[in-house]
């Protein structure tokens, strides 16, 4: 809910990821937070400014999260957040068949004895 501190009440806990993850996450968030950055430049076209500084709020903490190797939970706002995010990138790269079809080729290779050498 915006205007509450997600930080009451959490626990701190690391953020156990690759490099190439944390790198991958890092542009994710920083190209999010440009893109409303600049949306917030001109407020009467947003629908909703005050979810856009929210949501400001939100890609802020967890680059800086990313940053310090460590994040506050729970952060409800995050989560809802990214999972947004998430689905969005899995809807536009279509997902859902590419993963059903490479999970297909696994199950085959394994029956067939595995990667070829």
């Amino acid at each position: 809910m915006a205007g509450t501190n997600p930080r009451v009440g959490a626990r701190v806990v690391s953020i156990d990821l690759p490099p190439c993850q944390v790198a991958i996450l890092r542009d994710d968030l920083c190209g999010g937070l440009a893109g409303l950055l600049e949306d917030l430049e001109k407020p009467e076209r947003l629908p909703d400014s005050e979810a856009a500084v929210s949501e400001v709020a939100i890609f802020r903490r967890l680059l800086t999260a990313l940053d310090e190797g460590r994040i506050a939970l729970p952060d409800e706002e995050a989560r809802l957040r990214i999972g947004r995010l998430a689905e969005g990138f899995d809807q536009a790269s279509d997902y859902g068949p590419i993963s059903a079809t490479h999970d297909a080729h696994r199950a085959l290779l394994t029956i067939l004895g595995g990667w070829p050498r």
